[in-house]
């Protein structure tokens, strides 16, 4: 057997642990077999897994296909004073930007549009 260095070394190592591997690959093959072929048994567990979760629910909403939600309404900006640990001057809405004049107008619709009570300019902080 000749000493070998490098690249043929590497070849003649993978041959040889190919070949070790083909012939414990050949006297067990229940093992083998179960390496090979468990992963599409446990994936097809969890595909039939899925197919009855959907079936169970299928009455409810949660796999339908919603086209068409209802809107839903976004709560009112609440007025400072109600709530707990108030610290005077409270603002109930802050923000900055008063270098653009578009960042204005968004605050500006934000703060006459809040449902239930428009938002006065003393109780902005921009």
């Amino acid at each position: 057997m000749n000493l070998q260095r490098g690249f043929p070394l590497l070849w003649q190592q993978y041959t040889a642990l190919l070949k070790k591997n083909m012939l414990l690959s050949w006297r067990n093959k229940r093992s083998t077999f179960l390496q090979l072929f468990s992963s599409f048994f446990f994936i097809f567990l969890i595909f039939c897994i899925q197919k009855a979760i959907e079936a169970r629910f299928d009455s409810s909403a949660a796999f339908q296909s919603v086209t068409d939600p209802a809107t839903l309404v976004s709560p009112p900006i609440p007025p400072c004073e109600d709530k707990f640990y108030v610290k005077i001057p409270c603002y109930d809405f802050v923000w900055s930007g008063n270098d653009s004049t578009m960042a204005q107008g968004i605050a500006a619709k934000i703060m006459a549009n809040n449902p239930g009570r428009p938002i006065p300019l003393t109780k902005d902080n921009g």
